[in-house]
Parts: structure tokens; C-alpha cells; sequence
């Protein structure tokens, strides 16, 4: 049997605390900070915080594909930078939300990193 107060059930009146307790947690744990976000600048961040999403964290595919052999299939790096920045398919266009410096990064990082064993060179690594 429930305990009825003024309208409400107990039930009811424990939710509502609970949710205003999680959303006062919330707002202490994550809100109103002075800290400004810096984007990752490494091969490796930019990676994660972008494309691991799709491409998994060891580039071995997830909804995007895997990124083995990415050197054999786009030995020239300008293509592979051309389809990152405007896109292919299913890959969205990162050109409007990464800078050409950090497309040339993650780029770079994926061809050193995921490309072991295919033919072509790496691409050069940019500081």
C-alpha cells in the first residue's frame, strides 16, 4: 500500500529528490567553469578526439572502416587529406571543424600508425 501525501505518492516524492539530487550533483561536478577547452594537437589526440568515434581506437574499423593498409590505398597523402578534409561517402567533411594543420597531423598519424606493412612510404611527421 502506498503512503499518499498531499497528492503525491511516496514513490513519486523519492524520484523527484532523486532527480534534484543527481541534477545538483551534475552541476557541481561539471558546470560553470573558467577553464577554456584546448583541442588536442597531437597525432594521437586529434585522433581520439575525432575519428577513434568511427575508426576504433586502434583503427581497426567500427562504423567507419578499418584504416590498415591506408598507405596502399591512397599512396599520394594529398588523397588522403583531400577525403578527410571534404569527405567521402559516408565520411563527414572535417575541413569546417579541424584547422589543414591538424588534418595534416591525424593524417600523418594514421599513415605511421595503422599502416604497417603496406607498400608506400609514411607521411612525413609535422611537428
Amino acid at each position: 500500500m502506498r503512503s499518499e501525501r498531499r497528492g503525491w505518492s511516496w514513490d513519486a516524492g523519492r524520484a523527484a529528490a532523486l532527480l534534484a539530487g543527481a541534477a545538483l550533483l551534475l552541476v557541481a561536478c561539471g558546470g560553470g567553469s573558467d577553464e577554456t577547452y584546448t583541442p588536442p594537437t597531437s597525432g594521437v589526440g586529434i585522433y581520439k578526439a575525432n575519428c577513434a568515434t568511427c575508426h576504433g581506437s586502434s583503427g581497426q574499423g567500427f562504423v567507419g572502416p578499418s584504416l590498415a593498409g591506408t598507405v596502399a590505398k591512397y599512396p599520394n597523402v594529398a588523397d588522403e587529406i583531400a577525403v578527410v578534409t571534404n569527405g567521402r561517402n559516408e565520411m563527414p567533411a572535417w575541413g569546417g571543424r579541424l584547422t589543414p594543420e591538424q588534418i595534416a597531423t591525424v593524417v600523418g598519424y594514421t599513415r605511421n600508425e595503422f599502416s604497417t606493412g603496406a607498400s608506400g612510404p609514411p607521411a612525413p611527421s609535422t611537428p
